[in-house]
């Protein structure tokens, strides 16, 4: 469980699935797709620089 950045919100969610070299959009940093459960929604392609703590 991760908090994260979207836009100007924070989230919490559940890291899915972990791109360790980054996506077609960006190779410099390791992405996630995380879950908010809550919205029933997954956030695609999350930096790791957007990660802002563990834990919810």
């Amino acid at each position: 469980m991760v908090v994260f950045k979207i836009g100007d919100d924070e989230k919490c969610g559940m890291i899915q699935i972990v791109d360790a070299y980054g996506t077609f959009e960006q190779e410099d940093e390791t992405s996630y797709d995380i879950c908010v459960e809550e919205e029933n929604c997954i956030y695609k392609h999350i930096r790791e620089t957007d990660i802002v703590r563990k834990a919810c």
